[in-house]
């Protein structure tokens, strides 16, 4: 009995151990999206894939935006999906607090975020610390990009570099991604065309429907997440959805708020749409390894390169290889 209970605690202790190591694991990230302008006749889904960015950690907001008076705001999960209440993803975390509400830093962003986004000046993890944005002269990617760019027919949209520590699945947390134009002045979130009324400047309506433009989040031209995890091997994960101007056969719906059921007797005809186009993949992948995720309308280069584990004081890092649990 007590060689068995010795046995058990050693087991436990392992895998403590193996946990703790896990965690502790820290990777240098570089990731690089552009848009491929080809002919596809490939048929796309109606709505964006549902991407939940609520925990997602935010590297890009503090660079491009100017940050807005903090507000409190509930802590209601942030899905991308079109909310027939909203015309935003996230607006229904801005409708007021609650007991689980928590401070929040709002944004106001440019029209255009330029595809190049790094620290403006070099920062340093340290032990337990979140992820840390690098400067450009960090990332490893120049001649990639550059030879990218060359070809025809492609347009650079996100490059970004930073350094986070690896979990499992459970206990990971997303990067969140955006690049591009903000459609959020001309389009929905679900692709409609907005329709401005004449009655009121700050009412939009479409479908018959009005939409308050109080609160009005961005419709990113690039928006998703990228999940890395450690599960034995480096596992990435996209969630990206990638918007593209277009037409698509629709109902004529009167915007003056008539019975719609009229319409839906009317013929269709082509309307200007926005088109959502997904990277949705899970794929294993090995450290050190230049990776390309394949799509007919855009393309993603990323690599995850070991480093060394941060110490509790902040310091300068290298990509030097480190002792860790697991095969990556």
């Amino acid at each position: 009995m007590l060689r068995k209970l010795a046995v058990s605690i050693a087991t436990l202790i392992a895998l403590s151990h193996t946990q703790v190591a896990q965690a502790q694991a820290w990777f240098e990230v570089e990731v690089y999206v552009f848009e491929r302008q080809s002919q596809s006749t490939e048929q796309w889904p109606d709505a964006p894939i549902k991407t939940k960015t609520d925990n997602a950690i935010d590297l890009i907001s503090p660079v491009v935006a100017q940050a807005v008076t903090p507000s409190t705001s509930a802590s209601t999960p942030c899905t991308l999906v079109f909310d027939a209440d909203a015309n935003s993803h996230c607006a229904e975390t801005l409708n007021g607090a609650t007991d689980n509400a928590r401070a929040t830093v709002q944004y106001r962003y440019p029209s255009i975020i330029p595809s190049e986004i790094s620290s403006p000046e070099p920062r340093y993890t340290s032990a337990n610390g979140n992820p840390v944005l690098l400067t450009r002269s960090q990332g490893q990617f120049a001649s990639i990009i550059s030879s990218i760019s060359r070809e025809r027919g492609t347009r650079s949209l996100l490059h970004m570099t930073w350094q986070q520590p690896m979990s499992g699945k459970s206990g990971s947390t997303p990067i969140r991604l955006f690049a591009g134009k903000d459609f959020s002045n001309t389009y929905h979130f679900d692709g409609r065309k907005i329709v401005k009324q004449n009655q009121s400047a700050s009412t939009l309506s479409t479908g018959g429907i009005p939409l308050s433009s109080s609160v009005v989040s961005p419709v990113w031209e690039l928006d998703g997440t990228l999940n890395i995890y450690l599960s034995h091997y480096l596992y990435i994960e996209t969630a990206l959805n990638l918007r593209k101007e277009g037409r698509k056969l629709m109902p004529v719906v009167p915007s003056d708020g008539a019975d719609t059921s009229v319409a839906l007797t009317t013929p269709k005809v082509m309307t200007p749409f926005l088109m959502s186009i997904p990277l949705e993949q899970n794929r294993r992948v090995k450290s050190e390894e230049i990776h390309y995720l394949d799509h007919p309308e855009m393309g993603m280069v990323i690599q995850v390169r070991k480093m060394a584990q941060p110490s509790a004081q902040q310091q300068p890092q290298n990509t030097e290889s480190i002792q860790t649990v697991g095969q990556y």
